[in-house]
């Protein structure tokens, strides 16, 4: 039995909760022991996804009827910026 194998919800400071919620106990334990110790920074998808993907993305919703605004809240974007791209 590992280490991790011991660690319980109630363990967890808030954060790691969060993170919890979203991953599940199990793959938390599973990413204490393949990282535990390291820092892991996770980036926003916005800074891995090319912006014509993007774009490509924005025009495919408007052809299918999706508001810009529909589109923003999804994207978590600003309205102002996928205007901007759904026009280029």
């Amino acid at each position: 039995m590992a280490m991790s194998d011991l660690v319980e919800l109630r363990h967890l400071n808030e954060e790691q909760q969060a993170v919890v919620d979203v991953i599940g106990i199990d793959n938390y334990r599973a990413l204490m022991d393949e990282y535990g110790g390291s820092q892991l920074w996770i980036p926003k998808a916005k800074s891995l996804v090319p912006i014509s993907e993007i774009t490509h993305h924005i025009r495919c919703r408007r052809q299918n009827g999706d508001t810009l605004e529909q589109i923003a809240r999804d994207l978590e974007l600003p309205l102002a910026d996928v205007r901007r791209l759904s026009k280029t």
